[in-house]
């Protein structure tokens, strides 16, 4: 893995002018395909960013020898931040979301039938560390906690035995591993995360742990602008405080079983100007749009409370008054 370095400022043009490690790749790379897709218009808040640079600086300078965890709420852009941040350094990045059922040797390797032999085949953990990528797990916490144990020499000391084969893989500079969960790995004390576990302590102290919150009010209606440049910004802020309320009922366990990404609030605004025509027949675009982004698919109770918060705080009725 080539290592060079850019100027900080991939971040925004408010960060410091200073050289950070970033990578570079041959043309026909296999890893430029892993590379996350740059979105041009993400924010970063500063704190976040700088743990986050800071430990892939350290796990690429001085080995991998403890993971990142990523820990927020659904929605908040625990992937998305480290995703974001692969793509402005175009460090190859390989996101494998996991489930109760996981087993550490399907991340490390598979054996397949080939032309009547079998043939042991690299798992994305281990091609990981081969080739130089950033690993990322997803939802760890849904793991069950013996399970997760199957990590800890890779955790801590950088190097996997791949079963079958008896090959000794250790993990070549680029590598790290990052995990994201809705919980800290302690227990869901909410009720909101069906299927969450309780992880080993000795898993859990093998990681750096970073809260992601969903993201500042006006961080998202200074992102909702750039995307929607012809919006109103007191129409945009209405967007953002009716997220912000559904995702408060969320936390709160009022029994609301959705919330707002980010992800989810831009498609909102996007179909909501999409079906401005909605408004001819009788029906708020606004409401409409939010049936589409959201609603749709909740229980009954839920999609009127959703679409109350919005006459609470945009002031338009699902339905719109027709001319005499």
């Amino acid at each position: 893995m080539q290592f060079i370095t850019k100027s900080a400022q991939v971040f925004g043009p408010n960060r410091p002018d200073v050289q950070i490690p970033a990578m570079a790749h041959e043309a026909d790379s296999e890893a430029l395909s892993f590379i996350p897709k740059l979105d041009q218009n993400y924010t970063f808040e500063r704190d976040r960013l700088t743990v986050v640079t800071s430990f892939l600086q350290t796990a690429w300078s001085e080995g991998a020898r403890e993971g990142l965890q990523l820990i927020g709420p659904t929605g908040s852009g625990k992937t998305s931040l480290i995703e974001q941040v692969c793509a402005r350094l175009d460090v190859p990045c390989m996101s494998i979301t996991a489930h109760e059922r996981l087993e550490v040797p399907e991340l490390i390797s598979t054996v397949v039938a080939v032309n009547g032999s079998t043939l042991t085949v690299d798992g994305p953990l281990t091609q990981a560390m081969r080739e130089g990528y950033v690993f990322v797990l997803n939802e760890i916490d849904l793991v069950e906690s013996g399970t997760l144990t199957g990590l800890n020499d890779i955790l801590e000391r950088g190097f996997v035995v791949v079963p079958g084969t008896g090959e000794l893989v250790r993990a070549v500079p680029g590598f790290a591993f990052v995990a994201t969960s809705n919980t800290g790995g302690g227990g869901d004390e909410t009720g909101m995360y069906a299927g969450t576990k309780v992880l080993n302590l000795a898993f859990r102290d093998r990681f750096i742990k970073l809260n992601v919150d969903y993201p500042e009010k006006d961080v998202e209606v200074g992102l909702l602008g750039r995307i929607f440049s012809d919006m109103d910004a007191r129409v945009l802020e209405g967007f953002v405080d009716v997220a912000r309320m559904v995702r408060e009922a969320f936390m709160a366990g009022t029994g609301m079983d959705v919330t707002f990404s980010t992800r989810t609030l831009i498609r909102w605004v996007r179909l909501s100007a999409q079906f401005a025509g909605m408004q001819g027949r009788g029906v708020s675009p606004v409401h409409y749009a939010l049936d589409l982004a959201l609603a749709n698919g909740t229980s009954e109770a839920i999609s009127e409370s959703l679409h109350a918060i919005v006459q609470q705080v945009i002031g338009v009725e699902r339905n719109v008054p027709q001319a005499a």
